[in-house]
């Protein structure tokens, strides 16, 4: 289904005057629901830090969803959507901080195997050293366009 049908659809089924929305209700259960809520979007990035999250279908259709969201009528939405696109956000920032790390450690590898003498010197790892820092470089860029993309749809 498409996001808009989706969101039509849950918009119709909610009941907006009963109070029954978990973000804000009171107890000790519903408070380890938001907190459980929280860690799952932090978990799901991590867990897809090495492959889906590049794939450009998963994050495009959960930014695009919290996007909808976000501009929804039904405050419980628009509440749930800003909450999920921070957490995102801040696990986005955390795996944009892993790359960059990953990044300057490959950097560092292929410029001490680039200034071994000719004879040490391994062509084969100077390449998949290259290589892995143009993949980095595509994720970090993939990263940021993530970032600015939710901001701006979400936030601005």
């Amino acid at each position: 289904m498409e996001h808009a049908p989706i969101i039509r659809r849950m918009t119709e089924e909610f009941d907006e005057e009963s109070g029954e929305y978990p973000m804000i209700m009171s107890g000790p259960q519903w408070k380890k629901f938001r907190s459980n809520f929280c860690d799952f979007v932090q978990t799901l990035v991590k867990q897809c830090q090495y492959s889906i999250i590049y794939d450009q279908y998963l994050m495009d259709n959960v930014i695009s969803l919290l996007t909808g969201l976000s501009d929804s009528q039904v405050r419980a939405f628009r509440h749930t959507a800003t909450l999920v696109a921070m957490k995102l956000m801040t696990a986005l920032v955390d795996l944009a901080l892993t790359v960059s790390i990953h990044l300057d450690n490959t950097s560092r590898q292929y410029e001490a195997e680039r200034q071994k003498t000719r004879d040490k010197r391994a062509s084969d790892r100077l390449k998949a050293l290259l290589a892995k820092h143009q993949e980095l470089e595509e994720n970090m860029d993939e990263i940021k366009n993530m970032l600015t993309y939710t901001f701006k749809s979400v936030y601005d």
